[in-house]
Order: C-alpha cells, then structure tokens, then sequence
C-alpha cells in the first residue's frame, strides 16, 4: 500500500555532525540466532561509522544537555509515514472521526448491518482477518538493497531495521520505501550486546540518525541477539521491541509488547519452512512475525542465515493467496493488536441507556490508528458523528477519539 508523506510541526536538531563520516563502518551482520557474533569472534564496539553522530549535544542520547548551537538550523521534518500515522490518500485524512482508515480490507462482504439490542461491543481480532504475519529484515544489508525492486513487487508492506552505522543506513532506496509503505524501525547504531558498552546511548544515536535522515518517528526497534536488557530500554523508547524466538502472538495474550517473539528461518530455507508458520497461524488464528536478515548469491556482506530470493517470494505470495491473512507492518499489526488488548480492559459507564468507554492512548502510540468493531446493534458514535457500518462487516473507531458511546 503507498502512502503519502505530509509535513507536521515535528521539530528536530540538524547539525552539521549528524551524518559526519569518521572512520571505517564496522561489519555487525551477522544478527540475532542465538548470539552469533562476528567473524573474528567480537562484537561491534562503539560507532566509528560513516553515521556516527556527536552526542555531546544529541537530542535523545544519554548524557545530552544541549540544544541547537547558535549556528545550527532547526527545521521541519515530515511525520512517520509507517502505520497510518499522519497520512493523506486520496483526498481523504485518515484519522478523522467517521473517515475510512487506511488498514486493508478483508476478504468478508456483503455483511448486514446489526439490527439487534445495543449491546455486545466487540473488537475484532487482526482488523477482520483470521490470522496476521509481519516480515522484517534487519541490519540493512546490501542484498536486501539489490533486492528491493522484487520485493516491492511482492505488493506486502514491510518492517525494515537499520543498523545505523554501515553506510547501507544511508541509502536512498530506505527513502523509496517509506514513499512506498513500508516502516523503518531501530536495530541501534552498533548492534551491541548486554557487556559490550552503554545500550541505551548506542539506540538512541540510531533512532536521531533515522528521524533526521529520513523525517519520520521511530515507533519500533530490533533488539540485537535479542538482549534482554533493550527490553528497559525500549519501554522509554518506543512502542514495540522485536526480539527473539518463534512463538505466536494471538489477540489480547500477555505477550510483551517489548519482546515480539520471531521465526529466523534456517539458512537457505525452503518456502514450505515459511508456508508452515503461515498455516499455523490460520489455526489458531494468530501473528507471528519472520526475520530476514539477507538473501543469497551475497557472500561479502556476511549475513546471518540468508535464504533464497525465489523461496522468500514463493512464502510471500503462499500468505497472500488466502486472502485472509494480515500481512502487515509490526508498527501496523502491533498497534492494533495493543490497542484491541487496552480498549478490552476498560469498564464502560451508563448514563441513561448510553454505554460509553473510554481510554487514554499508551505512550509512543502513534496518532490516526482505528480498531474495527461489531455490536449486537444499536448506533455507534464517537463526539458527534455517528459511525457508518461497513458491509465487510465491521465499524471503524478512530483510537484518537479517546472514546466510543453506544445507544439504541
């Protein structure tokens, strides 16, 4: 799905060593299956990239105290474009109370609005489709970069994860991406693990290299080798944390937002090792999140565990054809999925025979997200306006609203 950027009032530092180039990239590509480390046996230490930033006066780094100096420019960024934040398509402003959300319709139609008592509010699991997957690729690899024109081909959105110290980072097809919907996310500066320096310092250097370079929000990270401790880290940080292992999420389960569990495939694994994950998650009608760190035929750029472009394609296209899978951002199935768990948990309140419940968005959730709900019948309304019932069977409850009232 292509989504439009618009400029906001987001106001970030540029200095002239936000992108200085000191020194020699260091190679951290091989990633997260079970703490596999370089080649030489160590890991990556502090940044000495080409995206190495100055964190004496880095918006966001620990141990910042300063802002723009008297001959730096402070300008304008455009908003995240991951997620539905802050978008425009169409004509039509998503997020507004009563307008369409940009979430994808599910293959259900011709459904009649319900006409019963007004009651039996309910949200949907996964926006009205049976199960959800979110493929991600970490450390911003040269062959995912080569590849990108057949994976845009795919027709899927995608979660990207930057290491922001290899020059790759810096590439302008990252820039293509986001113009074509896909999401950016944090995967730190210099891929560190618990022992090997200040975590939180080394993340907070690539979430202001990211919004700088590219004019968005960082709502979610990677956590290298699936460290536990990016966990604390990114509860002050960001919405969601992508970390290790390859269980499934199902709707309003006590998964951690800050450990999203992954499927790593095998190395050169066959799409049926996908295809089974995908069938799984239809089961049990739940998400499960794959993680690619690179493609084959690329040898010099090390990456862990590459698979063949064919077979990614081949998965790709197999969760496709059912036609009722998600396939989503983490940014985008994660959000809902978080905000289908909080608006659940709420105790509504009577006043006459109106049932209203409302809610306080959690921190670093970003603004024009919608849930899709169904009640036994009755009028649903949020403020003013009166929600419209959609044939493929759902209401759409802007979360922005803070509330949803429902009455005879």
């Amino acid at each position: 799905m292509k989504l439009d950027r618009r400029w906001t009032g987001l106001v970030l530092a540029l200095t002239a060593s936000a992108c200085a180039s000191t020194g020699s990239p260091t190679d951290t590509n091989n990633d997260d299956g079970g703490g596999t480390v370089d080649d030489d046996g160590t890991e990556a230490g502090p940044d000495t990239g080409p995206n190495a930033l100055d964190t004496s006066s880095s918006p966001g780094v620990e141990g910042s105290t300063e802002g723009p100096g008297p001959d730096e420019t402070t300008t304008e960024m455009p908003a995240d474009t991951t997620g539905g934040s802050d978008e425009t398509t169409g004509g039509v402003d998503f997020g507004e109370v009563g307008e369409p959300s940009d979430l994808p319709v599910p293959p259900t139609t011709g459904i009649p609005q319900p006409s019963g008592t007004a009651d039996g509010l309910e949200v949907l699991d996964w926006a009205g489709f049976g199960s959800a997957v979110s493929y991600t690729f970490d450390d911003a690899n040269t062959s995912q970069i080569a590849s990108y024109d057949a994976l845009q081909a795919l027709g899927v959105p995608f979660s990207f994860y930057l290491i922001t110290n290899k020059p790759e980072s810096n590439d302008d097809i990252w820039e293509r991406a986001l113009d074509d919907g896909h999401e950016l996310g944090n995967h730190t500066q210099s891929h560190l693990n618990t022992g090997q320096g200040d975590l939180a310092a080394d993340t907070d250097i690539a979430t202001q290299f990211i919004e700088n370079r590219f004019g968005i929000t960082v709502y979610t990270m990677a956590a290298p080798f699936g460290a536990a401790d990016y966990q604390t880290i990114a509860s002050t940080r960001f919405l969601i944390n992508r970390g290790v292992g390859g269980t499934q999420v199902a709707p309003n389960d006590n998964t951690s937002p800050l450990n999203i569990p992954c499927f790593i495939p095998d190395p050169g694994a066959p799409a049926s090792d996908f295809n089974a994950r995908v069938d799984t998650g239809r089961t049990t009608r739940t998400w499960h999140t794959v993680l690619v760190h690179g493609f084959e035929g690329f040898p010099a750029e090390q990456a862990f565990q590459p698979v063949a472009l064919d077979q990614f394609e081949a998965a790709v296209n197999y969760a496709k054809d059912f036609g009722d899978v998600w396939i989503g951002t983490v940014l985008d199935v994660g959000a809902y999925w978080i905000a289908q768990r909080f608006v659940n948990q709420v105790v509504p309140t009577t006043s006459g025979d109106a049932t209203t419940w409302e809610w306080d968005l959690p921190d670093f959730f970003p603004r024009d997200q919608f849930l899709r709900v169904t009640v036994n019948g009755g009028t649903l309304r949020q403020g003013d306006v009166t929600l419209a019932w959609d044939e493929h069977g759902y209401y759409e409850v802007s979360l922005d609203a803070g509330s949803l009232t429902l009455s005879p």
